[in-house]
């Protein structure tokens, strides 16, 4: 499977003009494998720490950023989109809301597609950066090695990663699969920008 090169991003200009918006797509393997955390953790590195204006799109069916807009958002309930620091978030998304995005100055547009089951991994492979998560429970790296086995086979380029289960099976899957399979850092606040996830995103990008 091959994978990304590192982007290099530097400090952004929030009031700059933005020559090509790049397009982070986010998809687990399964349910409950962090997606949305990870989601709303990367808008607040490229917001808060590289000065990127971000725009996070809720491209599933779990209607978890109606809940989050009405105990964050200082707007209006049901607002949409809403803001949150620095970042503003769409829910019930689609391709509509992508090129809105696209056309409204956002530097990264990073889309949460839910699971690779809901049906959306054609848009998701159209993404420029692309983030599977999968969890090394017991009852889940079944869906997350058979989804790896299949990058594989076909050549599909994305960047895989886990928040659960234990190191030693973290890298027993890496020695496995001969791919890099990197730890996103723990995280009880996904808003909060912590020296750990600082060094975990420049690894990253």
């Amino acid at each position: 499977m091959k994978k990304f090169a590192k982007r290099g991003w530097k400090l952004g200009n929030p009031f700059g003009k933005v020559e090509t918006t790049e397009l982070i797509g986010i998809i687990g393997t399964g349910r409950g494998t962090g997606v949305t955390h990870f989601s709303v953790m990367t808008a607040g590195y490229l917001s808060g720490v590289m000065r990127m204006r971000c725009a996070v799109l809720e491209w599933n069916h779990h209607d978890s950023f109606s809940c989050m807009g009405a105990a964050c958002s200082s707007g209006k309930k049901g607002e949409n989109p809403f803001r949150v620091l620095e970042t503003d978030y769409y829910s019930k998304a689609g391709i509509d809301t992508l090129l809105l995005c696209k056309k409204s100055g956002y530097h990264a547009v990073i889309v949460d597609y839910g699971t690779a089951k809901e049906g959306n991994l054609e848009e998701f492979f159209r993404c420029s950066r692309q983030f599977v998560i999968g969890s090394l429970s017991e009852w889940q790296i079944g869906e997350f090695l058979e989804f790896e086995k299949r990058g594989i086979k076909t050549e599909k380029s994305w960047d895989s990663l886990v928040s659960f289960g234990s190191e030693e099976a973290r890298t027993s899957l890496e020695k496995r699969l001969k791919v890099p399979v990197r730890r996103i850092p723990f995280s009880i606040d996904p808003f909060s920008v912590t020296a750990e996830t600082i060094s975990f995103y420049e690894e990253l990008f």
